[in-house]
């Protein structure tokens, strides 16, 4: 018997001892472009720098991370010992979030997949970095389960929180914020806002590009300030405080929601420093552009969603209705592809009440949820436009795709494509040629730019079938591109931090409360992305938040909970067909601002909640 117990406890020394190896060397291993045997004079010279290039360093800070990571997996291994654990939900998972790093890293460095799949040796230094990234992050998905199976997240008797959390967390939100904006006076302009304030001013006629609905609230206000107080800056400066009391008043709701399901303090309170803290938030608070009020709807969309799918019979109540109506019509009067998200997580809650009640309420439920809303935006929409005489958007906006993977297709194999296939294209982005020459891997905007506003819809169709053509020929430009394009939504190696510096508009002075200003507060943002705050506003981080929160639903049976979520993957999806990542991941503010919430939702199900959401 001591010899069996013996034996056990050598293996598990020995899983120690090989799980923080791999996890040692894949946090140390630097990524570098395939060695190419004709750059060496002999192959034994190959062969040798191969080897160095498996090995690394086994320096200091290999041998101390060793040391860590073993010391890790023992705690890891005597929490997670004897509970219940999903093996195959949790290895899944964590396969993931290891691709998603390892091809961050390539696809950042070299705009393909070369450092990791180009050589057999960038291969075999991938595999030993994936396994150290799976079973790092295996670890530490068993202990965020266990620890939000174990912990109680509701009760704690009477706290701050327990009367008047909606009034109380928004005065605190908008003191937190007021004074980034006040030293951002009148407010920070983004390259979006200036363009829709040049409509409403007349220096350029009115376009359905941006959302027009946000156009006319934004530029009127600016030319009110203008015509009334002769001042534009006062205009702007009531629009910021406008933006800024909706996304103050959203994450408010968010606090005074999960307060009247017993909360926990502890459980409020990181909420509620999370959104003072962020560095996105006040940056935001302080910018003008669509994406934060639109945030701050798809937030209490989330929120009106959740409470629906979790209790179904709130469609009976006429506030509760009327309400939910009220915030969808906003989700798509205040950005384009609001509409989408609206369809397609109302498509969602129709099939996640298909089975349990009968045709006559799936009917009431998608109608009165979801239909009569996306019939007024679109009419309201359609009356705007009407009224401002507002050209219809390009079509080419939702294609930046395809054109990314024609750029770099034309770019490899351009006098391959046949005299139709040039025609098709040609029609629709100009020159093959100056369509590969403007190919950037990191946005596509240069190759959107080309794109031919009066290109028909036959056109247009054609040109789709030349894309399919070519992906048929040669694939790996297209499945290149695509991760070119999008990696950056999936890995938290990648930052984001942005700080809308547009300095060039003269209609509305910029420049801070007083001199160099917002030097201050470039400076702010710009260090604190340096700091563990920039975590907390990293895309990459959320969307793994996204996934994991996910997953453990998955796991607990949690149906309700998971489809309330179905607006953040939609957007994720708008992402990913967004022009570019770098510079822009504003495009993931509904993730971001909404995920917090989310995770207070699902662990302040009660018991009996938590039967009644698996249903």
């Amino acid at each position: 018997m001591k010899e069996k117990a013996s034996d056990l406890t050598k293996a598990l020394c020995l899983r120690i001892l090989a799980k923080s190896f791999l996890t040692a060397y894949a946090l140390c291993t630097a990524f570098h472009a395939p060695l190419a045997p004709g750059q060496y004079e002999t192959f034994i010279d190959y062969a040798i720098a191969s080897i160095y290039e498996i090995l690394g360093e086994y320096d200091l800070r290999f041998f101390l991370l060793l040391l860590l990571a073993a010391v890790f997996y023992r705690f890891a291994h005597r929490r997670l010992e004897g509970t219940e654990q999903d093996g195959r939900s949790s290895a899944l998972l964590a396969g993931f979030f290891a691709l998603c790093l390892l091809f961050g890293q390539s696809y950042h460095l070299a705009a393909d997949s070369s450092y990791i799949l180009g050589s057999p040796v960038n291969l075999l230094k991938s595999a030993l970095s994936f396994g150290g990234y799976a079973g790092l992050f295996r670890a530490l998905i068993g202990l965020v389960w266990q620890a939000m199976d174990s912990h109680g997240f509701t009760g704690g008797g009477e706290h701050f929180f327990s009367r008047h959390a909606f009034s109380r967390s928004f005065l605190i939100l908008a003191g937190a914020y007021l004074p980034f904006l006040l030293l951002a006076f009148p407010g920070n302009l983004c390259w979006d806002a200036i363009g829709q304030i040049e409509q409403v001013m007349g220096s350029a006629g009115y376009s359905t590009h941006h959302p027009l609905f946000h156009t006319l609230i934004m530029g009127g206000l600016v030319k009110a300030g203008q015509t009334l107080f002769h001042s534009p800056e006062i205009g702007l400066f009531v629009y910021m405080l406008l933006q800024d009391a909706m996304l103050a008043a959203a994450l408010a709701a968010t606090i005074g929601v999960l307060s009247r399901r017993g909360a926990s303090f502890p459980l409020l309170l990181t909420l509620q420093a999370l959104y003072c803290v962020t560095p996105v938030y006040s940056n935001m608070a302080s910018t003008a552009v669509k994406d934060v009020p639109f945030a701050a709807c798809m937030v209490l969309y989330c929120l009106w969603l959740a409470l629906l799918l979790e209790e179904p019979r709130r469609i009976h109540s006429r506030g509760f209705v009327i309400s939910f109506f009220l915030i969808q019509v906003s989700v798509i009067l205040l950005r384009n592809n609001g509409l989408y998200v609206v369809v397609l997580s109302g498509i969602a809650g129709f099939l996640f009440l298909f089975r349990k009640y009968g045709l006559r309420e799936r009917l009431r439920f998608l109608l009165a949820g979801f239909g009569a809303s996306v019939l007024t935006a679109r009419v309201i929409l359609a009356l705007l436009a009407f009224a401002c005489h507002a050209s219809p958007g390009s079509i080419g906006e939702m294609m930046s795709l395809p054109f990314q993977q024609t750029a770099r297709y034309l770019l490899l194999y351009q006098q391959e494509i046949t005299p139709e296939e040039r025609a098709a294209i040609e029609a629709v982005l100009g020159d093959v040629g100056t369509v590969a020459d403007k190919y950037d891997p990191a946005s596509a905007d240069p190759v959107k730019a080309l794109f031919h506003r009066d290109a028909s819809t036959g056109e247009v169709f054609s040109y789709m079938k030349a894309w399919l053509r070519g992906f048929f020929r040669h694939p790996g430009p297209y499945i290149e591109a695509f991760f070119a394009h999008i990696y950056g939504w999936f890995t938290p190696g990648v930052s984001n931090s942005i700080r809308y510096e547009a300095d060039t508009y003269e209609t509305v002075r910029q420049g801070g409360l007083f001199p160099n200003a917002e030097k201050l507060l470039i400076f702010y943002y710009r260090f604190a992305a340096r700091t563990p705050l920039g975590l907390l506003e990293n895309v990459g981080a959320s969307v793994w938040a996204l996934f994991l929160l996910a997953f453990y639903q998955r796991r607990r049976g949690l149906s309700a909970a998971l489809c309330a979520g179905a607006p953040l993957w939609v957007s994720l999806l708008i992402c990913m067909a967004s022009p570019c990542f770098l510079g822009h991941p504003r495009y993931a503010f509904p993730i971001l601002f909404t995920v917090p919430f989310l995770y207070g939702f699902t662990l302040t199900l009660a018991p009996a909640d938590r039967k009644a959401a698996r249903k």
